[in-house]
């Protein structure tokens, strides 16, 4: 939420002096919430970056997001019907995490309502993000997946030059693909003169063949 991102640690406890709230620190690679684990707290990140992923009964995952200082989560979950996490989350570096239950966050929100705005936005942005997940989550083919990727990353950063601003795992993750996998499909994507790659930039040679795939 933009309100918390331009503020450092002592401002965003500052806000919310006078509410109760708890304080956890995790470490690298801690579990923060577990799959179907009760939710009825919010969590907003003081520092560090979190992973929330779905483990898959073939013991790999499903990268649904990644989240770093300011943003929020469990917010969703805490006001549905379901109080449960329908995913894991997980502390991908060391992290300070502030927890407030509904109750005081609704009344954070009636007291601050700048914030309204910004918190709306954010859910409304979530919601976007989780329609892009679903949509290539329902793609069958691999080379699909990747296609709807670039296409995604080209209207996002405007240029067929796109830098990708994690690892090849967690891009796998991200497309719900095995990293072998992943692999094979970029090298058989370059032969055949769709895309170019190096370790941090993939580069869209043949935009309109990415676009024919999708329709496939």
């Amino acid at each position: 939420v933009y309100m918390f991102k331009d503020k450092d640690r002592k401002e965003i406890l500052e806000l919310f002096k006078g509410y109760n709230y708890q304080l956890i620190n995790f470490n690298k690679n801690d579990i923060i919430a577990l799959e179907y684990e009760p939710c009825n707290k919010i969590g907003l990140i003081i520092s560090g970056t979190i992973d929330i992923k779905r483990m898959l009964a073939s013991n790999n995952a499903l990268h649904l997001s990644s989240l770093t200082s300011g943003n929020l989560f469990g917010e969703v979950i805490a006001f549905s019907d379901i109080n449960v996490y329908p995913a894991t989350v997980i502390s991908t570096t060391s992290s300070e995490i502030l927890f407030i239950n509904k109750a005081d966050f609704i009344k954070f929100c009636t007291d601050n309502t700048n914030f309204l705005n910004s918190f709306l936005n954010d859910l409304a942005n979530k919601i976007i993000t989780l329609n892009k997940s679903i949509t290539t989550l329902s793609l069958t083919s691999i080379r699909q997946k990747i296609s709807n990727f670039l296409l995604n990353e080209y209207k996002s950063q405007g240029s067929v030059f796109i830098k990708l601003d994690m690892t090849k795992q967690k891009l796998s993750e991200i497309l719900g693909i095995p990293r072998p996998s992943l692999s094979r499909e970029l090298i058989n994507m370059k032969d055949l003169g769709i895309i170019d790659y190096s370790r941090d930039f993939i580069k869209i040679l043949n935009k309109e063949e990415l676009e024919n795939l999708l329709t496939q």
